[in-house]
């Protein structure tokens, strides 16, 4: 008999003990998501002195990424829980309108989506691209790049010898020629975008932002109220600098507190930056949520 009723409680115990831990790894489940709203702008007038530009590559293309531009990729990673904001979700409009309203700076994008909450490892990429499309007639210094690696793959002179200083110069000049012959002799290529690159938000103990991206100009160019006779005599004997991009960088890993704003910037460019715990409605429970750490104030300008 005794035998019977503990038979009895065990087997009324155990739908409870299973159905308590199936919602348990419900709970461990929940990924919490966030909505990102970004904003950059590029500086109309950037400080006196002048940047000092090392040539560097474009931002590289991830395989799996959210390119914000394409609608095939839009669709695409809904499956992976990425979906773009609408206009009415965005929080920065006012912003935005004092941006497009200022004399010192044009905007570039404004742009937003929702994503989950991942490792770095898990997180997708966001490729974004913004501001003006430069024609067939410009190339990205990604070229010159690829060029002057070539030439210092070419074999020696002299018989064991290094080059000379003379005959590398020479053959510098003499690629160039060719690129320039090249790229006059192309097909338009669609178009360089002047902004591009990638953002990822990832969610460890925190929440992190890293921003890999450029802003492509022109690597000789001169103010327009400067322009006379001179300076139009120059730009024609460099022709080939004024059709080769540069690009500057915006490249930083920054920890960030969600609902507060950010703010990123280059000599050249900046970006704002919001991310916002979506939505206790949808049943994200606040306490999943990572703790918030106090970091630099929110930017107010």
């Amino acid at each position: 008999m005794k035998l019977r009723l503990i038979f009895l409680l065990l087997a009324g115990l155990l739908p409870a003990v299973a159905s308590a831990q199936s919602d348990t790894a419900a709970e461990a489940e929940v990924i919490p998501r966030y909505d990102v709203e970004i904003i950059l702008f590029k500086n109309v007038r950037v400080p006196g002195s002048r940047e000092f530009v090392l040539p560097a590559s474009s931002p590289g293309k991830p395989e799996k990424m959210l390119d914000l531009s394409s609608e095939e990729s839009v669709e695409a990673a809904r499956e992976e829980g990425y979906e773009l904001l609408s206009t009415d979700e965005y929080r920065l409009l006012d912003i935005v309108a004092r941006l497009v309203e200022s004399p010192r700076y044009e905007l570039l994008l404004h742009a937003g989506w929702r994503q989950p909450g991942l490792e770095r490892e898990q997180v997708m990429p966001v490729w974004i691209k913004g501001g003006r499309i430069y024609g067939g007639e410009y190339t990205s210094i990604d070229s010159r790049i690829e060029m002057m690696a070539n030439i210092a793959k070419e074999p020696s002179a002299a018989d064991g010898a290094e080059r000379s200083f003379e005959f590398e110069k020479q053959s510098l000049e003499s690629q160039e020629a060719q690129l320039l012959e090249q790229q006059q002799a192309m097909p338009a290529h669609g178009g360089l975008y002047e902004l591009e690159g990638k953002i990822s938000i990832a969610l460890s103990r925190y929440l992190h932002t890293f921003a890999d991206l450029v802003l492509r100009k022109p690597r000789l160019t001169t103010d327009p109220e400067l322009k006379n006779a001179a300076t139009d005599a120059y730009l024609a004997a460099h022709a080939a600098d004024t059709r080769i991009l540069n690009n500057h960088h915006l490249r930083e890993q920054r920890r960030m507190r969600s609902r507060n704003l950010h703010y990123l910037d280059s000599p050249e460019f900046g970006m704002l930056i919001l991310i916002t715990p979506y939505d206790a409605e949808q049943g994200v429970d606040e306490a999943l949520l990572p703790p918030e750490e106090e970091t630099q104030p929110a930017a107010t300008e």
